[in-house]
């Protein structure tokens, strides 16, 4: 899993990269702030013109999909150190955890994980990444006999995507333990007792 990124990437002229960075951090910023990740409202909080925004990005999917990004490379990085860890069941609860909470803080991802037909290829290669990573850790965890057998990557995910789904629309949203206390509940009925 070492090789995260998708391909050789297009080398950009310094001021096209320049740009393209920009309007990255300036749909970033809006995402941040619970606004909608819209072209002509990036290019101006980028301070550059909407045809440049949609030289690098001809849909608000694919600037999504860019700035989810990131999310997706640090999901990679802490399956493959929980991919190293001895302990299976308590790799597999960490990793989850970690997955819960980027759905929960990053509207991005939560956008991009759930949509079914990418609109760039990168975002498609780490998708498929982070499910073969999960893949290696069910099969660890299962291999243990410390969860259900039956479980799948997609059905994981799926599940982590209900988690997420109804912190944000839980009453009690706020409270802080909140989604490890649904994540547990999920563990409780696919971690055999030995590894809870």
């Amino acid at each position: 899993m070492k090789d995260v990124p998708a391909g050789p990437q297009p080398v950009l002229r310094k001021d096209a990269a320049r740009n393209r960075r920009c309007i990255v951090d300036a749909a970033r910023a809006l995402a941040r702030k619970g606004k909608p990740i819209q072209l002509n409202a990036v290019a101006r909080a980028a301070d550059v013109g909407v045809g440049t925004v949609y030289r690098h990005f001809p849909s608000p999917e694919a600037l999504v999909e860019a700035v989810a990004m990131d999310q997706f490379t640090s999901l990679l990085r802490q399956a493959e150190e929980a991919a190293e860890s001895p302990d299976a069941g308590q790799a597999l609860r960490v990793f989850l955890k970690a997955a819960v909470a980027a759905y929960l803080q990053d509207d991005t991802f939560a956008a991009a994980v759930i949509d079914p037909d990418p609109a760039t290829p990168d975002l498609q290669h780490l998708r498929d990444r982070l499910q073969e990573g999960l893949r290696g850790l069910l099969a660890r965890a299962a291999a243990d006999g410390g969860l259900r057998p039956d479980l799948t990557a997609a059905d994981v995910m799926a599940l982590l995507c209900g988690i997420g789904f109804a912190v944000r629309h839980s009453p009690d949203r706020a409270d802080p333990g909140l989604a490890d206390r649904y994540l547990g509940t999920l563990l409780d009925g696919a971690l055999s007792r030995e590894t809870r």
